[in-house]
């Protein structure tokens, strides 16, 4: 089954989430959050910039002074946990295509950054994840709506709470 980083994040922020992104509901693409966000990412540290397909994955790379960076750029640091594991699963499938590369987690609108390592645990937690995001998505229904601090600003909210 193909897991994207996306799917990753949304497992890890709303297994709701993810069961609607996985039958390509459409979002709200007018968004706020989301047209704001994909605004930074265009944005930012696009001279160094390169997209690399790894699967059915889309990583954003920056190579400087010889060393291979992933960086996942966010609007904000509100689902941090998330994003982290986003991008720890882009670190996974370089360390399994024999490639070695540290992540950079980036909010530009907040001017900060944070460093991201792939851990031994971090690889099982991840690997957990990929049968459950397998099971959750092969489900009939969507699991049931949790209400969660971010639910108001989240792109499907009108599925959940309407």
């Amino acid at each position: 089954m193909r897991i994207t980083g996306v799917m990753v994040q949304y497992y890890f922020t709303c297994k709701r989430e993810l069961w609607f992104f996985s039958r390509n509901l459409n979002f709200d693409f007018e968004n706020d959050d989301m047209l704001i966000g994909r605004m930074i990412h265009g944005e930012s540290y696009e001279r160094d910039w390169k997209e690399v397909f790894l699967g059915d994955a889309r990583l954003d790379v920056v190579k400087r002074r010889g060393k291979v960076r992933v960086i996942e750029v966010k609007k904000s640091s509100k689902l941090e946990e998330p994003a982290k594991w986003q991008l720890k699963y882009y670190l996974y499938l370089l360390r399994n295509a024999g490639v070695k590369a540290e992540g950079i987690l980036s909010y530009p609108e907040e001017g900060k950054s944070e460093r991201v390592e792939l851990s031994e645990g971090d690889v099982e937690t991840l690997e957990r994840a990929f049968e459950d995001i397998e099971r959750v998505m092969s489900l009939d229904k969507p699991p049931k709506a949790e209400k969660k601090p971010y639910c108001r600003r989240c792109a499907y909210r009108d599925f959940c709470w309407v």
